[in-house]
């Protein structure tokens, strides 16, 4: 598995990151830092900064050297020409391997420059993969969602261009993965270091500050945390002797697979009656997958001393 993800953007990143690395049923490979659209106070180095997060979550615990940390890709600037990067370069190093059978999946909570730039540079990828994508709308009229908005270029070149098996948890989906602040004080800030500091990012949200907007309440998206649900907690896992990933699934997690819409400029599509198939989710269990989180802090790190 590898994850790419905006970590200096929506904070919803970290959290899926840590409970990314407490799984024990997916080797995480490495971790991208992707670019965002907007980071106050880093305007000019988001992914930069992504690196600089993902890096400080594996110091916390205790990760470093274990798992690389990955710069991620400038936004794309033409369909023909890959924006490289080390991120871009691991996903095609890692769907290269002739080592194992079992399957890759790129999970990725931002736009998609990287995934698209893989498979510019190495076209072969495009079937040696699968893409679980936080991003687009389950609407075709409606435009211009958020993980869209970052590379509209790169979002069309994976969905219209190349045969990437893609399971999609499109905003209507992410947007109900709700915990409590509340939630969050009891079952994460506890639990050691890397609890504390989560719980110490979410209360440092620059956007909390920014004035003129609406006020937050008491609740949190982590809209990310699907990526987690849909391949760690899954009824079946791949082995050596049966590395199917398409059979792989959380039975609570409704989906539907129909066929890769094409996908416009304005982040709207069309509807396609023929090409590959996707796997477009309708609901997720999150009851387990932040259940599964906040057991997985406590197990990990109850009775560990709290920073000062």
């Amino acid at each position: 598995m590898l994850i790419a993800n905006e970590f200096s953007g929506d904070i919803d990143a970290l959290f899926s990151a840590v409970h990314a690395l407490l799984s024990r049923s997916t080797e995480v490979r490495g971790i991208i830092g992707c670019r965002a659209r907007f980071v106050p106070g880093y305007p000019e180095r988001t992914a930069e900064r992504s690196v600089e997060l993902v890096d400080e979550i594996l110091r916390l615990m205790n990760l470093t050297g274990a798992v690389p940390s990955l710069l991620g890709s400038a936004q794309m600037s033409s369909s023909t020409a890959p924006s490289k990067s080390p991120g871009a370069q691991a996903i095609v190093d890692e769907a290269m391997r002739t080592d194992t059978v079992l399957p890759l999946y790129v999970a990725v909570g931002g736009g998609l420059t990287e995934v698209a730039s893989a498979l510019l540079i190495e076209p072969r990828v495009a079937d040696r993969f699968t893409l679980v994508w936080i991003g687009g709308h389950a609407d075709p009229k409606r435009p211009a969602e958020n993980n869209f908005v970052i590379d509209p270029l790169a979002a069309q070149l994976v969905f219209n261009q190349f045969n990437v098996p893609i399971w999609q948890v499109p905003s209507d989906v992410y947007r109900t993965c709700m915990v409590s602040s509340t939630e969050l004080q009891a079952f994460i800030a506890p639990y050691g270091a890397i609890g504390t500091w989560l719980y110490d990012k979410l209360l440092e949200d620059p956007r909390k500050h920014i004035p003129d907007q609406v006020s937050f309440g008491e609740t949190y998206r982590m809209g990310d945390s699907p990526l987690v649900l849909l391949t760690a907690l899954t009824d079946l896992l791949p082995v050596s002797a049966n590395p199917s990933a398409s059979d792989q699934r959380t039975s609570s997690s409704r989906y539907e697979e129909s066929f890769a819409p094409y996908l416009n400029p304005d982040g709207t599509y069309t509807p396609r009656d023929s090409g590959r198939k996707i796997r477009v989710y309708k609901s997720v269990d999150t009851r387990l997958m932040f259940s599964d989180f906040f057991a997985k802090m406590r197990v990990n790190y109850d009775g560990c001393e709290q920073p000062n």
